[in-house]
């Protein structure tokens, strides 16, 4: 079996400053390919290092990736690096210089003086095209290897995985149908890691004699359960779904979806299919609910828009909020939480109102309403509910994340149980 290996590269990853959402996506393309990862290493923007990693992989790997570093700007050090890796020296490459500057042309803007150093590769690389920006990919084949560089923009990358990598790897790499692994990603919001073991024990029991593996990702508030076999027959496959069809069972509710399904893409069907529209009103997740909506192609059809309602004022004069409660039972409160999703339905004239009330931190926190609280209320036609979550020590960031995702969530289980699912 071939064996990969990810190089992950950036001090914004290394420090913990931003999630690395790309190095998952390679992960899936290299299970499905029939490839074995043996190693991903995040590395910071110093060249010693990244000489150091890539080196290291070239005598563990025949294929390895290297994500990030490939910008205009000082610290984007891949290309230099990776030449330095393989004693190579860079070139000039003027036909990518000629791209660059041809997409700046599109967008009506000049071309800054720093993008010329994209146009320089290893010597002899092979220039992978980037349809969506300005740093393109790169291949380079050294000794028993495949370095292969991809821009650090989730989108950038994938479309170009899909486009021009994948197939160069079917190629080079092939590999036997039946050796090649498959696997189901199934994926649950409202119960943590633990209670989804406790729920489905039994049948993980059940299926170690049948090879499939298992394996538990939390990820923002979210399990992610994948199920593995190496095979590529019929068999195989029918296996996969009688185990993923049981799960489901077991999980009710709490399963959201499979594969690449996301939490919003899955409530924004269920609008879509029952007619059903949606507003918000925000204050401590300042836009995120409708952000994650809205990042749902064709969402136009179910959300008409949202009111962030950071301040009392704006809660008052927009969402209609009475003083009397907010003086009464705080601005962080289950009622504060309830009228403001009722007035997001009157102001917007939606069947459903979402609102968010909290204290994402890290300061700001009381006794009774320390940092990490966060009150969620929905209105819908039959009434108007309130959830009470508290995530403590977390950051500002993740407290907005999981927040907006149980808001939307909340929405989720009550058009199921509303509704009922075809």
């Amino acid at each position: 079996m071939y064996k990969a290996e990810i190089i992950a590269i950036g001090d914004e990853l290394l420090h913990g400053d931003q999630v690395n959402t790309t190095a998952p996506f390679i992960l899936d393309q290299v299970r499905e390919l029939g490839y074995e990862l043996i190693r991903i290493t995040t590395v910071g923007d110093e060249s010693d290092r990244i000489v150091k990693a890539v080196q290291e992989a070239i005598g563990a790997a025949e294929i390895i990736f290297l994500t990030g570093g490939l910008g205009p700007t000082p610290d984007d050090i891949t290309r230099e690096s990776l030449a330095r890796a393989i004693n190579q020296p860079l070139e000039f490459r003027p036909d990518l210089w000629r791209e660059i500057q041809d997409l700046f042309r599109r967008r009506g803007r000049e071309t800054p003086p720093a993008n010329i150093n994209q146009a320089y590769l290893p010597y002899h690389a092979q220039a992978v095209p980037n349809s969506l920006g300005t740093a393109c990919g790169i291949i380079v084949e050294y000794q028993a290897a495949a370095i292969i560089v991809l821009p650090g923009p989730p989108q950038e990358l994938r479309r170009m995985f899909q486009d021009t990598i994948r197939p160069y790897l079917e190629r080079r790499y092939p590999v036997n149908p039946q050796g090649r692994q498959q696997s189901r990603i199934l994926k649950v919001f409202g119960i943590g890691e633990s209670q989804v073991m406790d729920r489905i024990q039994n049948l993980v029991t059940a299926a170690r004699d049948t090879g499939v593996r298992f394996g538990f990702y939390p990820r923002d508030g979210e399990v992610h359960i994948v199920l593995k076999t190496m095979g590529g027959e019929d068999k195989d496959r029918m296996l996969l779904d009688h185990l993923a069809g049981s799960l489901s069972n077991l999980l009710g509710d709490d399963l959201y979806g499979a594969g690449d399904d996301t939490l919003p893409a899955v409530t924004g069907d269920l609008l879509r299919s029952y007619r059903q529209t949606v507003g918000t009103a925000e204050s401590c997740t300042g836009g995120l609910i409708a952000h994650y909506l809205t990042d749902v192609p064709g969402s136009s059809e179910y959300f008409r828009g949202g009111i962030i309602a950071y301040d009392v004022d704006v809660k008052e004069k927009m969402l209609g909020v009475c003083r009397k409660t907010i003086d009464t039972f705080g601005v962080v409160s289950e009622q504060t939480a309830m009228e403001m999703a009722t007035g997001a339905r009157s102001a917007l004239g939606v069947d459903f109102g979402i609102a968010t009330t909290g204290l994402a931190g890290p300061s700001g926190g009381t006794e009774e309403t320390p940092v990490g609280t966060v009150y969620i209320g929905l209105a819908a036609p039959e009434g108007t509910t309130a959830l009470r979550i508290f995530w403590p020590r977390m950051s500002r960031s993740l407290v907005k994340a999981i927040a907006a995702k149980n808001a939307i969530d909340l929405l989720r289980r009550r058009l199921i149980n509303r509704y009922g699912e075809d």
